[in-house]
């Protein structure tokens, strides 16, 4: 089971799922805040501030610089590393590796910062980037800035 949102109504469900577990075992369970994970929308902008960053660079002297380099890039800066369970395959060893965060794993509130983030570098790189007049990123600031 993973990605449950437990409500007053929906106890029942997990009930009947954690008796179908294998309870010689131990588990791991992390309860936190229901958030909204990012609109597909939201990703859709990213990618466009990607690709912006991409034509900037490769404009100036950065040819290497391709949307895949700058989003792993500016991952790596702004969201950071977290680590994951690992399993070998060849020994059934579980192992813990730093692997790169993704940005589909972010809420709504995540996702807007780490947009505003990208945004403000872009700012200082004097790269101009418009955002959509239907845009839930604009949506987001204009429900804030009222």
């Amino acid at each position: 089971m993973k990605d449950f949102k437990l409500t007053v109504n929906s106890i029942g469900m997990l009930i009947q799922a954690l008796w179908k577990l294998d309870l010689t075992k131990a588990y791991r369970v992390n309860v936190v805040l229901w958030r909204e994970k990012r609109s597909m929308n939201q990703n859709a902008f990213q990618h466009v501030i990607y690709s912006e960053i991409a034509k900037f660079l490769m404009k100036n002297g950065r040819p290497d610089w391709n949307e895949k380099k700058v989003k792993f890039n500016m991952k790596n800066n702004f969201l950071g590393w977290v680590e994951t369970e690992c399993v070998d395959v060849f020994t059934g060893e579980v192992i813990t590796k730093e692997t790169l965060k993704e940005s589909s794993s972010l809420d709504v509130g995540e996702a807007y910062f780490y947009t505003t983030q990208l945004l403000d570098w872009c700012v200082g790189m004097d790269i101009d980037i418009k955002i959509p007049e239907k845009c839930d990123y604009r949506a987001l600031r204009d429900e804030q800035n009222v």
